[in-house]
């Protein structure tokens, strides 16, 4: 599920976690570490993760637990996407 090929940088813990992002928990399941797949609740209490031991599986985690957040290099750069822009569309069909 990780690709090695990406470089992660370690950020503060108490700072929002985004999608895509990877955490490591505490608690019972102490060490763990997976991606964050999603969010529930509106102020984003609890974290929907997919660890690296079962892929398939998805786990809620509280956003207490999270002890270490690492995100893609290019993401913290502020780098969104490096898709070209296309041609800009017209505002309307018909002038």
């Amino acid at each position: 599920m990780r690709n090695d090929h990406e470089k992660w940088v370690s950020i503060d813990a108490s700072s929002l976690v985004n999608f895509g992002d990877r955490i490591t928990v505490g608690g019972a399941e102490a060490g763990k570490k997976g991606l964050v797949t999603g969010f529930i609740g509106k102020a984003r209490e609890t974290v929907v993760v997919q660890f690296d031991e079962s892929p398939t599986q998805s786990v809620t985690v509280k956003k207490d637990l999270v002890t270490q957040i690492e995100r893609r290099e290019n993401l913290v750069d502020g780098v969104k996407s490096t898709k070209k822009a296309g041609r800009p569309r017209a505002k309307s069909k018909y002038r």
